[in-house]
């Protein structure tokens, strides 16, 4: 592709990304990035795949096909509506290629995945391709995988193409790495308005949960069990600001996947959780990550405890200490209510990766949806409290903060 037709692309990319950010219909969407995909390269065949995650594991959905030579444009609204079957993904399959599809490959290693013909390869399992082959009696030979995903960010699903054509013979060619360039830009275009769908999906869907008549320790869980969902978090404590002098935030709720640990004031365990003083000898106390948080009112996002030399993590190498336990990347949050006064703490720990279950950093995207899903719970909280007092005698996370 000549200088010429890359510079015409990328004026077209500005134009698709203009019209493409207040699309409200996601079919419109999905088929005007693989429309683009095709003029670009030529392909005979696109298809869009969507990355879903359930019980029983994560999987490639079919979202949308389009091929010229079977003059197929079909999309997918739900599963099990597609002849086609989905992907299943293996993480523990993630250091071969030999036992995954090229999609699943792709996504798993979150990179770009080029394959002359699929027939001659002995590197991935093509047997779905076989089966597409058999079923619409066609013949796949060169395939692009590309992962819908931001530079360094979390796969959402995956684009394949098939069967460039060469526009002067009509044969099969091959992709140019300027072609598969442009390709991964539309992929992460595509994933930048994916991303903020979701994000808006996911906090009114919160909201709506939330906003479910509950008793206080129901409402802490449901709040742990959804931060800990849509950060991937494999453990959560809240902390409530008690307002009574000496100020302090108070341990209310625990969770921990691993540890099969859930924790509140009125267990035994609990008792061993000591409050965190807001004032140690006069001055605020901004060594305590937590306390940092309620007085400071901002979001921080440590990558390694055990690295960080700017807070005090005594109390957390105890808690490790005691339960054989590593904790590493934390995420720590102001609950804040609708006068923006902070009324507790939400602590995120140790986010895991999707495939390989490794401890990481917490993503800073997932900041603003954890964010909200704070104010959301604190205000929930708040007014579930004022309606339904609870003394101290019955639960002491919930003293008095006038």
């Amino acid at each position: 592709m000549s200088i010429f037709h890359q510079d015409a692309f990328f004026w077209r990319l500005i134009h698709l990304t203009r019209s493409l950010s207040n699309e409200t219909d996601k079919w419109k969407l999905f088929g005007s990035i693989l429309d683009e995909c095709q003029n670009v390269t030529f392909c005979d065949g696109a298809t869009l795949y969507l990355l879903e995650e359930d019980e029983e594991g994560m999987r490639l959905d079919f979202a949308m096909a389009q091929n010229k030579s079977l003059g197929l444009n079909q999309k997918f609204c739900e599963p099990g509506q597609s002849a086609l079957t989905p992907i299943n993904i293996h993480p523990s399959d993630s250091d071969t290629s030999q036992t995954q599809s090229i999609a699943a490959y792709c996504a798993l290693q979150n990179k770009s995945v080029c394959v002359e013909d699929a027939y001659c390869t002995n590197q991935f399992n093509v047997s779905g391709i076989k089966n597409f082959d058999d079923l619409f009696d066609y013949k796949t030979r060169s395939v692009l995988s590309v992962p819908v995903a931001k530079p360094n960010q979390k796969v959402l699903g995956v684009i394949q193409l098939i069967n460039p054509q060469n526009p002067l013979s009509g044969t099969v060619a091959r992709y140019s790495e300027s072609q598969i360039t442009i390709v991964e830009a539309l992929a992460s275009l595509l994933a930048t308005i994916l991303e903020s769908a979701k994000l808006e999906q996911s906090e009114g869907e919160l909201l709506i949960r939330l906003s479910q008549p509950k008793a206080a320790d129901a409402i802490f869980e449901r709040v742990l069990d959804e931060a800990m969902r849509v950060s991937r978090a494999d453990g959560a404590t809240i902390y409530w600001l008690c307002k009574q002098l000496p100020q302090r935030l108070e341990f209310v709720a625990l969770k921990n996947t691993s540890l099969n640990l859930s924790l509140s004031p009125a267990e035994s365990e609990a008792n061993t959780i000591a409050p965190l003083l807001l004032e140690i000898n006069g001055e605020a106390n901004l060594h305590n990550v937590a306390t940092f948080t309620a007085i400071s009112k901002q979001v921080v996002n440590i990558d390694d405890a055990y690295n960080n030399t700017t807070f005090d993590f005594s109390g957390m190498k105890s808690f490790d200490q005691q339960h054989g336990y590593t904790s590493r990347s934390f995420l720590s949050v102001p609950l804040m209510n609708h006068e923006q006064e902070v009324i507790g703490v939400m602590q995120l720990i140790n986010a895991r990766n999707a495939f390989t279950q490794e401890v990481v950093p917490f993503a800073p995207r997932l900041e603003p949806i954890v964010k909200a899903l704070a104010s959301y719970a604190a205000m929930t909280l708040e007014n579930d409290l004022l309606l339904h007092p609870v003394s101290e005698e019955k639960n002491p996370g919930f003293r008095a903060q006038r």
